[in-house]
């Protein structure tokens, strides 16, 4: 909610500031040194993601030296433009890993016949990549969907796939559900396929995520040390074997029980988010944050080619990195501090930023805002979505728009974007906040919408190039670039210097 500033004075300090700051942002080179948003230039911001999306990245891919490697350039730019380490280093390290099979896998059902019901590993069962390890043994209770059973205490849960919390598409779905089913005190989860659904191999697939020779675009990624994931086994077990189980589950009758022994081995890696601090003037202000992101990840190599990932997202670090430069050449620095991120792990389901929001550098109830820049460089072109709602766009149409995603969630944030681009000049489109591929949940802002803190989607839409070898700089439309950089940096120094907060509301059909 809006909250004016504990002091009266701070009010009326802060606007004098910003009115101040406004006239700074706009001296021109004739008239002295470039200050603020004049340093965001075409020019460079062409020269940081040639760098960025260029072979000695080689994609970026989590996990790889060459991802270090943009850490270490990103940190170098804020050190160069006077940010500060928001913890005694710009690196806010986490670990992540990738799954392997162990060899202890095992799962045993008793009470379904006379004998001992022995289900195969990858053939009729295997634990989720990130499931805890170890063995529980108890009653089988069928759950027809999370919050609904009176009592799963030392109980193992069975619930049927697709029946869990799914609001948000970059979170595995059965995390979500097994992580609601613990709190409701089991100490194990089955999850079966739809007797109805007729797919075949679903194990066989999930056995794939195992491998140890995937390349980094497709290997499925998680984080150590996260609150969100339960802390028991979890399981799926395929078509077949829930045929035979549900009737046995729906029948009072039965006493079903069953031993689960999930054994998976994590190898992990150490990476990193880049965050740099624009320490705030106002003693009070100085306080609360506003967070800029962008996430510095993308696919990697594979197969002897690289995913350059220029639009996603070289074209929102290289954002960043002039951002940065805007605030460290000596311009009116803010009211509030603002936090600059440089984000890990995004592809592999916003790891980086939902790893920022359980160790948050700055407390969360004093985050005042969040911008994210995820491929805002490119011209919008695909065909139509009608079940989404999403209309053709055509390249040739949209060298000057921009969607800004998530103001349903914050009108206060869409009038200071709006009010700001009269001095930048793109078309914005204030739309894609539900429905339409669920994009607003696809980029790091939703870490930050999900704990009701504003925070908005700078992208400028997808394109044939999205997640292709082809995403590469010399397709970027640097004009457009320019302008959202410096739209951002307005915005983001508007709202540092206000005294007021913008307010998160939620949406009648939001989330």
């Amino acid at each position: 909610m809006l909250q004016p500033s504990h002091r009266p004075w701070s009010k009326v300090s802060a606007f004098l500031l910003s009115f101040i700051a406004a006239g700074l942002l706009f001296t021109t080179a004739a008239q002295g040194p470039i200050t603020g948003v004049d340093s965001i230039r075409m020019d460079e911001l062409r020269d940081k993601v040639t760098y960025i999306a260029s072979e000695k990245f080689k994609g970026r891919g989590n996990g790889t030296r060459e991802l270090n490697m943009a850490a270490e350039y990103i940190a170098g730019i804020f050190e160069k433009n006077g940010l500060k380490p928001a913890s005694g280093r710009f690196f806010q390290s986490f670990e992540m890993y990738t799954s392997l099979l162990g060899t202890n896998n095992d799962m045993r059902i008793q009470g379904a016949s006379a004998s001992e019901w022995k289900l195969t590993v990858r053939t009729d069962f295997i634990p989720e990549r990130w499931s805890v390890n170890g063995v529980v043994s108890g009653p089988m209770v069928l759950v027809e969907r999370p919050g609904s059973s009176a009592n799963l205490k030392g109980k193992i849960a069975v619930v049927k796939e697709g029946r869990g919390l799914a609001d948000d598409p970059e979170f595995p779905e059965n995390a979500a559900t097994g992580h609601s089913l613990e709190a409701e005190g089991a100490i194990g989860v089955v999850v079966v396929q739809d007797p109805s659904d007729r797919r075949e191999g679903e194990i066989a697939a999930l056995a794939e995520a195992f491998r140890d020779d995937l390349p980094t675009r497709i290997v499925p990624m998680s984080t150590m040390d996260s609150p969100e994931y339960p802390k028991i086994p979890v399981v799926v077990v395929s078509g077949d074997v829930s045929k035979r189980l549900l009737p046995l589950l729906m029948n009072s009758q039965n006493k079903v029980e069953a031993t689960v022994t999930a054994d998976v081995n994590r190898k992990t890696f150490t990476t990193q988010n880049v965050i740099g601090l624009v320490e705030g003037t106002d003693p009070d202000l100085k306080k609360e944050v506003m967070v800029l992101g962008a996430h510095y990840d993308h696919d990697g190599e594979a197969y002897g080619q690289i995913w350059y990932g220029a639009d996603d997202n070289g074209s929102g670090t290289a954002a960043l990195l002039e951002i940065a430069e805007a605030f460290g050449i000596g311009s009116m620095k803010p009211a509030r501090s603002v936090l600059l991120c440089a984000w890990a792990g995004e592809e592999k389901g916003l790891l980086g930023s939902r790893y920022y929001m359980s160790h948050p550098l700055f407390p969360l109830d004093r985050t005042v805002a969040m911008f994210q820049m995820d491929m805002i460089g490119r011209n919008e072109e695909h065909g139509a979505d009608e079940s989404e709602g999403i209309p053709e766009e055509r390249a040739s149409e949209n060298g000057n728009t921009m969607n800004v995603l998530g103001s349903a969630y914050s009108p206060d944030l869409k009038a200071i974007i709006s009010r700001m681009n009269d001095q930048t000049g793109l078309t914005l489109r204030f739309r894609y906040d539900f429905g339409a591929q669920e994009l607003l949940q696809r980029s790091d802002q939703w870490s930050f919408l999900s704990k009701r803190i504003p925070a908005v989607f700078f992208f400028a839409g997808l394109h044939p190039d999205y997640h292709t070898p082809r995403d590469t700089a010399a397709k970027i439309n640097y004009a457009k670039l320019e302008k959202a950089a410096k739209l951002v940096y307005l915005a983001a120094v508007d709202i540092a210097n206000s005294p007021v907060r913008p307010k998160y509301i939620k949406p009648a059909n939001g989330r």
